[in-house]
Parts: C-alpha cells; structure tokens; sequence
C-alpha cells in the first residue's frame, strides 16, 4: 500500500509536471504584434497630449490678456459715466480758468451829413 501511493504521487507529480511544462509564457506572434501598435498608439496619444496641453497653455494667455482689456475699458467706461454725470461743468474748477469773452467794440460815433 505505501508503495501504491508513492507511485501514485510520483504519476500525479509526472502528470502535472507535464502539463506545467507544456505552457508557455511567450507571446505569440499576433500578440507581439498588438503589443507594437498598442505602444506606438500610446506613444501618439502622449505626444497629443502633450500640443494639447501646449494649446491649453497659448489660450489661457490669449485670455488673460483679453480679460486685462476688459478690465481697462470697465474702468474707463466708468470712468466717461461719472464725467457724463457732470456734463458740460465736468471740471469742478472749471470757472477758475474760463477766460472771459472779449468785449463789444465800441461804438462809433454818429458822423454829421452834410447837405
């Protein structure tokens, strides 16, 4: 009986080495092959990414400089608002400087006729 079971346990460790041997860890052809496109895709799709995050980059700066012109004409709309209020005497001081209007010429004098 021991001997029995040793020869089985030697046939299942024969049989499972034979059948562990027979598995292969290569990749096949066709799998190689897939492997090449699946890296070359990957390789495409970093590169998109990376002028995509470029473009992102150039954007943002192309808007922030409009948000900067946006900011200005806000302010000097504002600003042409509050002068508008006070429109003609926009000046407060205005009257300091207004030169005065030059004065009529004088009059001449009646001249006789003779007859």
């Amino acid at each position: 009986m021991k001997s029995r079971l040793i020869a089985q346990i030697f046939s299942i460790a024969m049989i499972a080495m034979l059948g562990l041997s027979s598995c292969s860890n290569k990749a096949t052809e066709d799998q190689m092959k897939k492997l090449r496109e699946l890296d070359q895709s990957r390789d495409g799709l970093k590169m998109d990414l990376e002028h995509a995050k470029g473009s992102l980059a150039d954007v943002q700066g192309k808007l922030a400089a409009q948000d900067r012109d946006l900011a200005d004409c806000q302010s000097q709309t504002a600003a042409v608002r509050a002068g508008l209020v006070n429109w003609p005497n926009i000046w407060p001081d205005s009257a300091d400087w207004r030169v005065a209007p030059p004065p009529p010429p004088p009059a001449a004098p009646a001249k006789k006729k003779r007859h």
